[in-house]
């Protein structure tokens, strides 16, 4: 297919603020990056991929949260790999974004012209039967490391209008905008569904990314490599407006003397459907075939399956840092106004139910011992432990540092179960008991006080409410901790005798320890002092 065969329409593009704007010191940081990017986009290309590889690597190291949202979406996606295999593709990944990072800067500095040549073009017949339609066509893409860069090179044959979202840092959102503006048709920011709808209707090209998770709002929870996952319908939306023909758009850096490859796969005519979860379930089918050609070229650097159905509970990102927030004492007033106290252990140890079911907690900003970690930071943090541990507890979703307060402030999510001296000792299940407080310990984790409202239990699972009562050790706890941990709740619950041996002796055997003598002894000793 010619270059010729489609004719660049001319639409109001989006004004790029003068870059005389951004000279204030804030920006100094920011101008050394994109003079280095600019510095790189001329070296040769070897050169570049040698440059964009060693970025990777700095980036495998340096940015810890991201590789662990890229380990925790490469084992939810690739349960089949072996530990092994998984923890490449993560480095592989990294370095992929690397070099896609000096290919993005290539885009957006030089003209695309001069590497045309390199690019591979896969069943153009496909674009040529959806513009001879005339109601637009829709390129379903998805966020590939060579997603500027590829763009670039296709928009010389097929001009198009791409949807993005401007980045948070104002100099670089000017920067990247300028840069995807010389080559497209149409910059619209994901909102702009009527500037969208006027160009596709003029029988244009939309490239469209439908595959991150914005929210709930809009969306419907479809299937993404066998897990539920917030799907955006505004593909299957802008499709319907003009039936247009929707594409799936593929690109992907290969070997060979053209590596770029793009391809066009065209949808059946019969999407959009009246389902939008069929819809967004055989789009993210296809976008799977599609990411599994070169999957370390996928952005997995992004939480795919942070919005859950049941909220942020089920989400798989248990680790990633909880959101703080800083506010004044009004605002904390105007947050708890009409809300309800449902627990207080002091004025400064508190918990509200808001008018949404999530609880209000409020702990002290410092710790009276010595050396010792604020409450509400070991609360946010243990129960993140704990969770990735396995062992059920309370899920964060925001901290709150009010202004000239000694107090800190959490939102969070109730836990379900009964606490356990609600629970009549005869009624306790013993073996679920004690396996769990193993889990615990083994876990490197020491109760400094066991408190039976504390501990929940529901559907033979435990929770534990008071993550900020625990001690956390980087392994399994010793001997003696355990013996004190256990003494103290056999002791809170108020067991028998007969209790207690039958705790004892169920713990011993379900932690493989029945056979060590010093632990035997320690618990010989705890059972003779009852």
């Amino acid at each position: 297919m010619s270059g010729n065969s489609v004719t660049k329409t001319v639409v109001p593009k989006p004004s790029v603020p003068p870059f005389t704007h951004f000279l204030a010191p804030k920006f100094w940081l920011t101008w050394l990056g994109i003079a280095l990017l600019v510095l790189i986009a001329y070296l040769p290309f070897r050169l570049r991929m040698f440059t964009g590889h060693c970025l990777g690597i700095i980036l495998y190291s340096l940015a810890r949260e991201r590789r662990y949202i890229t380990q925790t979406n490469i084992a939810i996606c690739f349960p089949e790999r072996s530990a092994q295999q998984q923890a490449k593709l993560v480095r592989d990944c990294f370095i992929e974004n690397g070099i896609g990072l000096i290919e993005t800067a290539v885009g957006w500095v030089r003209n695309p012209r001069h590497f045309q040549h390199l690019l591979k073009v896969i069943n153009a017949e496909a674009m040529q039967t959806a513009l001879a339609k005339g109601k637009g066509v829709i390129l379903l893409g998805a966020h590939y490391t060579t997603l500027d860069f590829s763009a670039n090179l296709a928009s010389l044959q097929y001009p198009f209008a791409v949807t993005y979202r401007p980045h948070k840092n104002p100099l670089f959102d000017a920067f990247m905008l300028k840069g995807r503006l010389k080559n497209c048709n149409g910059v619209f920011d994901r909102y702009d569904i009527r500037g969208t709808l006027r160009h596709l209707k003029k029988n244009n090209i939309i490239w469209y990314a439908p595959d991150q998770d914005y929210g709930p709002e809009h969306a419907v929870f479809a299937p993404f490599f066998g897990r539920q996952a917030a799907t955006i319908t505004a593909a299957s939306r802008l499709a319907g407006f003009y039936d247009s023909p929707v594409l799936l758009v593929r690109h992907h850096r290969m070997s060979g003397s053209q590596p770029y490859e793009v391809e066009f796969i065209p949808f059946p005519e019969s999407f959009p459907g009246d389902d939008e979860v069929a819809d967004a379930t055989y789009m993210n089918k296809q976008l799977e075939v599609a990411i599994r050609v070169q999957p370390a070229q996928y952005l997995w650097m992004h939480k795919r399956f942070k919005t859950q159905a049941n909220g942020k509970p089920d989400s798989p990102y248990i680790l990633v840092k909880t959101p703080v927030h800083k506010i004044d004492r009004q605002s904390f007033n105007t947050m708890i106004e009409g809300t309800k106290v449902i627990e207080e252990q002091h004025i400064k140890n508190l918990t509200r139910q808001l008018d949404n079911d999530v609880l209000f907690r409020i702990l002290p900003s410092s710790d009276t011992r010595f050396f010792a970690a604020p409450p509400m930071k070991l609360f946010d943090l243990n129960s993140r432990l704990l969770r990735a541990k396995g062992i059920g507890s309370v899920t964060v979703d925001s901290l709150f540092i009010i202004k000239k307060a000694d107090f800190m402030a959490a939102t969070y999510f109730p836990l379900p179960g009964t606490g356990l001296q609600k629970i009549s000792p005869e009624e306790i299940d013993l073996k679920a008991l004690a396996a769990f407080l193993d889990q615990v310990h083994q876990g490197g984790f020491y109760f400094n006080e066991i408190r039976p409202a504390k501990l929940l239990y529901d559907e033979a699972r435990f929770y534990i409410a008071n993550p900020e009562e625990l001690r956390v050790f980087p392994s399994s706890i010793c001997f003696a901790d355990r013996c004190d941990n256990i003494q103290l709740l056999l002791n809170k619950l108020e067991l028998s005798q007969i209790q207690r041996a039958q705790f004892i002796e169920l713990y011993t055997e379900l932690s493989g320890l029945k056979n060590e003598p010093a632990f035997t002894q320690l618990f010989s000793r705890l059972l003779a002092s009852r």
